[in-house]
């Protein structure tokens, strides 16, 4: 890469106040060192509960991406975590399989458009349903994100080729 990129590269996260960024192999050990990292960051917060929340929907986040984002080399994601006018906001990425996108869209818009009673439902529910799930987590780490984000979550969805999408979430604490 031309250094010009990586300059650019790094003006822009500052502009946008990044205050941790990762791109590359996620594993659950990287995933402990990345959470050593941002809690030594959030340790410098006056506001503890806050800490709390940002630290929760990150591990939440990472979690989804070793789950959720295998390629036939492994585990491949994302992370950005930004700073900016007093909120903290946490972008998590990984590409998904194409067939995969059209349920978690769906699902995702229903989280974006319900209000935080409505998320709290979902999440006693799908609380109460967990030992019929199958796989990591009983399907509930996007309740957890919306319930825990102080705004409506974002994603979005880019095309990659026909079979695989890059989805992006994002959440604002």
């Amino acid at each position: 890469m031309d250094i010009s990129k990586v300059i650019d590269i790094r003006a822009a996260m500052r502009a946008s106040g990044v205050i941790m960024a990762y791109n590359g192999a996620v594993s659950d050990e990287l995933m402990v060192t990345l959470a050593d990292i941002l809690k030594s960051r959030m340790e410098a917060m006056d506001d503890a509960k806050r800490s709390r929340t940002v630290f929760s929907v990150f591990m939440e986040g990472m979690q989804n991406l070793i789950w959720h984002g295998r390629t036939d080399q492994g585990a491949s994601g994302m992370v950005c975590i930004s700073q900016q006018d007093g909120e903290i906001t946490i972008v998590c990425g990984n590409r998904i399989r194409r067939d995969d996108s059209v349920k978690l869209k769906g699902t995702l818009e229903q989280l974006q458009g319900a209000d935080k009673e409505t998320i709290r439902q979902l999440y006693r529910e799908g609380m109460s349903k967990s030992n019929e799930h199958d796989g990591p987590g009983a399907g509930l780490g996007l309740l957890e994100i919306a319930r825990r984000a102080s705004h409506p979550i974002s994603f979005a969805f880019m095309d990659v080729d026909a079979d695989h999408v890059d989805f992006f979430l994002a959440a604002r604490i």
